[in-house]
């Protein structure tokens, strides 16, 4: 008996923990179907596809998350990649990139991990929502029992709105990197391109109608005519233009269409603005009833329009720290090299990585601005790599970096990457980095540079023993060139592969060679009433010294082609200032 009794609490005891574990399992299910809801500022987001929770993360859809916290957004299709830009307070500019299925996402060019990568769902990308905010300055928090992500920001230093005339505008972004600002407090339809508003004295609406144009695209006034067409043939009498002009904003055309539409009641008066940009037609329209505040809607559309910006992607050229361009995805670059806003360096870093096997690039250039201060050259790509140090030429402080390809005769230069460095240097180092017409980090010229000083005692005045064997090798391999016929110099890789120059040419190769053998070296333009001549200066042992290999060589202007007579003559080696001083009123060449 007591058996059957023990054997039946056992049953009831494990049927009770089913029950449980099934009632608890209920709970879970229930829990992960509740929707979650995202506020800003407690207003509730609304998004075409709802948030879900995975990891314990709150993924939104991309697209309405970076609108609605002021930040332009793009997708890159081939990579899967979300990029994304703002500006952060009064502090510097954001860019993100995410990629769809990746644990690492960027901040301006930063690594951090994710939690929970972003997903494709419902054919929508869905991004973490706390990263995305995080990044541009906005604090986040969750309400469990409301499942509610709470993000909040303060008014006064949340950066994208702009005041104009007393209203407080937020920036829209459309396709093909078409900024607009409009104003904060009209509201968004159904449809992601249409906005108004609507009180007791007014009623207004605003459309952007993108039309992607044929090959062969139309002009912009028969992209005006073709349209006004079809106004007409869907209103006939209905319609009466008006008015027409054409304006100019931030250097982009657009062409402006009045008109009033009796086909409803009240009449509704219209302006239509019209622009091309990258094979797109855009039209805005303007709709408000004829009755309403005409002077007011004018000046608010007026604002509107004259913040129209256009730029690929609408990146702050002068403020931001770091920008990758629509060129960067196209050319598929990868760094094997990290790479990322204010990184501190001491004069140099490496800028190490890969393109696409398909991309057909040489070279990409590298500029470098810190002030009225500028640097350029060229970086080789072999084998669709690239590997090369990149310099912070021009002491203490914030280099500015821009990376772009070289302007060929088919296809524009367009801008790869864009980023400041923080030197922690205090030396100057601006004579001995490479230039576009200075190659000291090319391959070739570093190897003969190696060559020819490779005997030298460098613990014994060194510099100034590698800059004389250098200066003498020029002599006996390089020859003056007295009748140049190219419009376009010589590089140091040209005068090498040639084994001709005139004195700037020649001058070039001697920085290369110099700058190769670690010593700092200018280019120094001399001009006087009847003569114009190009020599070096080199930095040793703490000094400048005028080098004139020209001279040296033994080719002097004044003498006739047939009475140059080539001899070696060191005393301009190391050459008397005062003579050039005195002859010469001299500039140094940025290169």
């Amino acid at each position: 008996m007591q058996k059957k009794i023990l054997l039946l609490t056992l049953f009831f005891f494990l049927t009770s923990l089913v029950n449980i574990n099934a009632y608890t399992n209920t709970l879970d299910e229930i829990e992960v179907h509740r929707p979650v809801t995202v506020k800003l500022n407690d207003t509730v987001l609304e998004f075409d596809t709802e948030p879900i929770i995975v990891n314990d993360r709150t993924l939104v859809p991309m697209r309405t998350i970076f609108e609605e916290l002021g930040a332009q957004v793009d997708w890159k299709s081939e990579t899967k990649t979300v990029i994304g830009y703002r500006k952060y307070k009064d502090i510097s500019d954001m860019f993100i990139k995410l990629s769809i299925g990746d644990e690492v996402a960027y901040r301006n060019g930063r690594s951090f991990p994710l939690d929970s990568p972003p997903i494709i769902n419902n054919d929508r990308a869905l991004v973490p929502v706390r990263f995305i905010a995080e990044s541009f300055g906005i604090e986040v928090d969750w309400d469990d029992i409301n499942r509610t992500v709470l993000l909040n920001y303060d008014v006064e230093e949340f950066q994208g709105t702009k005041l104009i005339d007393g209203i407080s505008y937020k920036p829209r972004f459309f396709e093909n990197g078409v900024k607009i600002m409009i104003p904060e407090f009209w509201r968004k339809s159904d449809n992601a391109n249409r906005f108004g508003h609507r009180d007791e004295e007014n009623n207004i609406q605003m459309s952007v109608d993108i039309i992607n144009l044929e090959e062969g695209t139309l002009l912009l006034d028969q992209f005006t005519e073709e349209s006004k067409s079809s106004i007409l043939d869907e209103y006939k009498d209905k319609v009466v233009f008006t008015g027409s002009d054409r304006i100019d904003v931030n250097n982009i055309d657009v062409n402006v269409v009045f008109l009033r539409n009796s086909s409803i009641t009240p009449e509704v008066n219209q302006a239509i603005y019209y622009f091309i940009h990258s094979g797109y037609g855009y039209r805005i329209t303007f709709s408000y009833y004829s009755e309403s505040n005409d002077s007011q809607l004018l000046n608010i559309i007026s604002n509107i329009i004259n913040t129209i910006e256009i730029s690929g992607f609408t990146f702050n050229t002068k403020n931001e720290h770091y920008i990758e361009y629509d060129a960067f995805f196209d050319y598929g670059i990868n760094f094997s090299s990290e790479i990322y806003s204010s990184m501190e360096t001491e004069n140099e870093f490496s800028f190490k990585g890969t393109i696409r096997d398909d991309a057909d690039l040489e070279y990409i250039l590298v500029e470098i601005v810190r002030g009225d201060k500028k640097a350029e050259y060229k970086i080789s790509i072999t084998n669709n790599q690239f590997d090369a140090p990149i310099y912070a030429p021009f002491g203490l402080g914030k280099h500015n970096i821009t990376i772009k390809t070289p302007e060929l005769k088919d296809s524009p230069s367009r801008k790869v990457l864009q980023f400041s460095v923080l030197n922690t240097s205090t030396q100057d180092i601006t004579y001995i980095v490479p230039s576009l017409f200075v190659e000291k980090d090319d391959m070739e010229i570093k190897n003969l540079a190696s060559e020819i000083t490779k005997d030298i005692d460098k613990e014994y005045l060194g510099e100034s023993d590698k800059a004389k064997a250098i200066f003498k090798w020029l002599f006996e391999n390089i020859e003056y060139d007295t009748n140049p016929t190219g419009f376009i110099p010589r590089s140091a890789k040209g005068v090498l592969a040639e084994k001709k120059g005139t004195s700037e040419e020649i001058s070039y190769l001697f920085a290369a060679l110099l700058r190769a053998s670690d010593i700092q070296s200018k280019i120094v333009k001399g001009t006087s009433e009847e003569d114009l001549h190009i020599w070096n200066e080199m930095l040793v042992n703490g000094r400048w010294f005028i080098v004139d290999i020209v001279l040296g060589s033994g080719y002097n202007k004044s003498i006739d082609d047939e009475n140059m007579v080539r001899e070696l003559d060191m005393s301009y080696f190391k050459g008397d200032r005062s003579i050039y001083e005195n002859q010469f009123e001299m500039t140094v060449i940025e290169y």
